[in-house]
């Protein structure tokens, strides 16, 4: 089964009825057939910025997905040098720290499909071999 790394704006989007995303996060969701996998930094950093409510859906959505194993939190300890060298390459996006625990899991996994709202931001990013992140939401 295919899978996709999340970033927190998808989640943003998916659960803030006022995003931009809102819409096409639904739609996606709707006809996407894999696995979900993120870190936790995107995640608390998607749930600080959604409402209570918002938070109440999302935790809910996490746990039913998660349970159907179809949503999985990376649990490999993270390379915070590395995460240092990538905030530093990319100063000029700028990268934070979710952002690069997100290229790190892609960098580890080989999974270079996303779902983010920082299109422009991760369009400039390079995996391994100058491989570029493919935005699937931007693509579907």
């Amino acid at each position: 089964m295919k899978s996709v790394v999340v970033d927190s704006g998808f989640l943003i989007g998916l659960f803030d009825e006022t995003d931009p995303l809102h819409k096409r996060c639904r739609e996606f969701l709707k006809d996407y057939r894999g696995r979900f996998i993120t870190t936790e930094a995107v995640l608390t950093e998607a749930l600080a910025l959604l409402s209570v409510n918002q938070q109440l859906r999302c935790l809910d959505w996490l746990a039913e997905a998660s349970h159907a194993q179809l949503f999985r939190v990376d649990r490999e300890p993270l390379d915070f040098r590395a995460i240092g060298r990538l905030a530093r390459k990319y100063a000029d996006q700028p990268m934070d720290f979710a952002d690069a625990s997100v290229v790190q899991l892609a960098m580890r996994t080989g999974v270079r499909e996303i779902l983010t709202a920082d299109r422009r931001d991760f369009a400039v990013c390079r995996l391994a071999g100058k491989a570029r992140f493919i935005d699937v939401l931007a693509s579907g």
